[in-house]
């Protein structure tokens, strides 16, 4: 729930020319709140914080709607320095680094940033199996970011016996393991050209593990058929049989039509 101030105006910063009660002017004013200065946050979360404020020139609007148009009105500007105090990074994440008039770096101690989708897929898969009784593993640099997790998570997986196999099997997304035994590999990826990179890596593991596990690739709705051209590929076309490919909306709405 929104902070009681957070859209309430502050003092304009010097790099800030927009039109009062614009959308841009209140993501400004909200990534400028004290409750929310030094926080990443996604294009989409974003969107959807200035959604709930219900203002009248957004009456109508989807969520998508609204994040479309920050990517388009604000990220840009953003990018190329016209706003100072803000800092963007890519995947369309935003965040303010400075009070509005200051321009004095604020930091925000031990206020945790948002999950990125690929890390709330990730932890949805993990405890989904966590929750089936298997083992799951998913890399060291990731465990952090799933606190409700990580005690349950196994720290080790089984040696492949090719030192090359084992580093790419330690870099999927989540790993499961039914009875000690490689179950299934889930790769969580934003488009298919980067699902493609990853299914390359894991030809390293599909060639030495004993019985191959189950390969399954999760991205967006709208990049499974360019996935399905990737399997295509010569280089890829091995593993038609054995990857499948997952839809976001499968993984955040199991239950959806």
């Amino acid at each position: 729930m929104l902070h009681s101030t957070a859209l309430t105006p502050t003092a304009a910063h010097a790099s800030a020319r927009h039109r009062r009660g614009s959308l841009v002017g209140d993501a400004l004013t909200l990534l400028r709140d004290p409750g929310i200065l030094g926080i990443w946050l996604h294009a989409n979360r974003l969107a959807e914080l200035l959604a709930s404020a219900h203002a009248p020139h957004r009456a109508g609007k989807r969520t998508q709607q609204i994040a479309n148009e920050l990517r388009a009105k604000l990220l840009p500007p953003a990018r190329s320095g016209v706003y100072p105090d803000l800092e963007v990074r890519p995947g369309s994440f935003i965040r303010a680094v400075s009070l509005a008039g200051t321009g004095a770096p604020v930091a925000v101690p031990g206020t945790p940033r948002p999950l990125s989708r690929h890390e709330r897929l990730q932890g949805l898969l993990a405890g989904t199996h966590l929750l089936m009784g298997d083992g799951v593993f998913i890399p060291a640099g990731d465990r952090n970011r799933h606190p409700d997790l990580r005690d349950r998570l196994t720290l080790t997986l089984p040696s492949l016996g090719d030192d090359a196999a084992d580093r790419s099997l330690a870099q999927v997304d989540v790993v499961v393991l039914r009875d000690g035994r490689l179950h299934r590999l889930y790769e969580v990826e934003s488009n298919a050209g980067k699902a493609a990179k990853a299914l390359l890596r894991l030809g390293d593991v599909l060639a030495t593990a004993g019985t191959p596990p189950e390969i399954v690739t999760a991205v967006p709705d709208a990049q499974v058929d360019r996935l399905k051209l990737e399997l295509e590929r010569p280089t890829l076309r091995a593993l038609r049989g054995v990857c499948r490919i997952l839809p976001f909306s499968e993984i955040e709405d199991p239950f959806g039509p």
